[in-house]
């Protein structure tokens, strides 16, 4: 009962999007885009490693609607955990980006804020795709995730 109370608390930490950028939703792992139906192909490339295993972003598209279809999920260990906590990063009103190129992510660890993980993800424009940089920071001392989409 303990680590479902502590479950509970980590999700309510889930961070929405920074301020001045409302246009990226964090939230958990429930619902039916976080489905491994949902797995971006190839595998290989959409589901990534960080941390020494302890950190993975799994891309995920739900292939509807087709203008935001994706959606970058995250599971992260934390020491008080004997299972991962996970995040759901979506677009606006937490439909999904109109693409992730997840061959492109790279990772940047800083001790005081956390593992950020940085892809292009695109915003659909009403008339196609914009892509820009998706900033995703795992803090897993304060069992968060934040995320911008710029």
């Amino acid at each position: 009962m303990r680590a479902l109370s502590l479950i509970a608390t980590a999700l309510v930490a889930l961070a929405p999007a920074v301020p001045g950028h409302a246009d990226t939703v964090v939230r958990a792992c429930e619902g039916w885009e976080a489905n491994a139906r949902n797995l971006m192909m190839p595998p290989e490339i959409a589901v990534q490693s960080f941390a020494n295993g302890e950190v993975r972003a799994i891309g995920l598209d739900t292939s509807e609607p087709a203008c935001c279809s994706a959606h970058l999920m995250v599971d992260f260990f934390v020491a008080t955990e004997p299972f991962p906590l996970c995040a759901l990063v979506s677009g606006p009103n937490g439909q999904g980006f109109s693409g992730l190129r997840m061959a492109e992510m790279t990772a940047r660890y800083d001790p005081a804020t956390g593992l950020t993980l940085t892809l292009p993800a695109g915003r659909y424009d009403g008339m196609g795709s914009v892509m820009a940089p998706l900033h995703v920071t795992i803090n897993r001392a304060t069992a968060t995730v934040m995320a911008q989409h710029d």
